[in-house]
C-alpha cells in the first residue's frame, strides 16, 4: 500500500484557505439596488418641506432619474434633488457599506 502523500494537508488547508477569502469578499459585495432606493424614498419622505409646498395633500412619488425625484400632490409637483456622501469612520476613514442620503434640493411647487 503506498504511503500517504504529504501534500494532502497542504491542499486541504489551501482549499479552506480560498473558500474563506471567497465568503469573505462576499460580505463586501455591493448591496442590491432596492437597498438604495428605500432609502432614497425615506430621505424623500423625511423632508418637511415637500408636505407645506404641496398644502400636505401628496399623491405619489415618482423617481425620474439616478437621485431625482418629483413629488407629486394633484396637478402640482416639487422636485426633489438627492445627492450621497460615503460613511466614514471615526478617524474620517471611508466604511464599506451603504451611502448617507441627503436631501440636497426640493424645488419650488410646479403645476401642470
Amino acid at each position: 500500500m503506498p504511503a500517504p502523500s504529504n501534500r494532502a494537508p497542504l491542499a486541504v488547508a489551501a482549499l479552506g484557505l480560498t473558500a474563506a477569502a471567497f465568503w469573505a469578499a462576499q460580505g463586501h459585495a455591493a448591496l442590491p439596488p432596492q437597498y438604495g432606493r428605500w432609502h432614497e424614498f425615506a430621505a424623500v419622505l423625511g423632508d418637511s418641506s415637500i408636505p407645506n409646498k404641496l398644502r400636505d395633500l401628496t399623491d405619489r412619488i415618482e423617481r425620474v432619474g439616478e437621485g431625482s425625484y418629483r413629488v407629486y400632490g394633484g396637478k402640482c409637483f416639487v422636485p426633489v434633488s438627492l445627492s450621497k456622501r460615503a460613511q466614514v469612520g471615526p478617524k474620517g476613514e471611508t466604511v464599506i457599506g451603504g451611502s448617507i442620503i441627503s436631501v440636497a434640493a426640493v424645488g419650488e411647487l410646479r403645476c401642470e
